[in-house]
């Protein structure tokens, strides 16, 4: 199993009004991301699944992590580009009107953020129409592999 990878984040100082936008903007840039890329498979997808970031980690500085794990397993970056630029702009328009949902669903892994992601189609979806798994690992078969399952 690999190292999971925790983002280091700069020593800093936030209100908590400030680390409740930066939860909530990574929230909704990470389920939006999740979106984005489920009908695309990559090794990249593998290293994500497994990042855990601190609870001041900006969406700013996931993309970036992102990025560079997509450069690293040698994507096409312009498709990438594309869903990082369109997932952080949903997470600056969805941030005016969501903020306490967003917040309220913020995590500190991938694999949280995956589990949300199910919930979310549980509640949208009957059980017969629910978005098959494509890109992305199930929360419970990488939990497993962890030992945490």
């Amino acid at each position: 199993m690999e190292v999971v990878e925790q983002i280091d984040t700069r020593s800093r100082t936030w209100s908590g009004e400030d680390v409740e936008i930066i939860r909530a903007r990574r929230t909704a840039f990470v389920a939006r991301f999740i979106v984005l890329r489920e009908s695309k498979r990559t090794r990249a997808h593998r290293a994500i699944e497994l990042l855990e970031w601190k609870n001041d980690t900006t969406a700013e500085e996931l993309a970036d992590k992102f990025r560079e794990i997509f450069e690293k397993n040698g994507d096409n970056m312009s498709p990438v580009e594309r869903d990082i630029r369109r997932a952080i702009a949903h997470s600056n328009r969805a941030l005016r009107f969501f903020i306490p949902e967003y917040t309220a669903r913020a995590t500190t892994t991938f694999i949280e953020a995956l589990l949300d992601y199910e919930r979310s189609n549980s509640l949208l979806f009957e059980a017969e129409e629910q978005p098959k798994p494509g890109g992305w690992r199930l929360p419970r078969d990488l939990l497993r592999a962890r030992g945490e399952g």
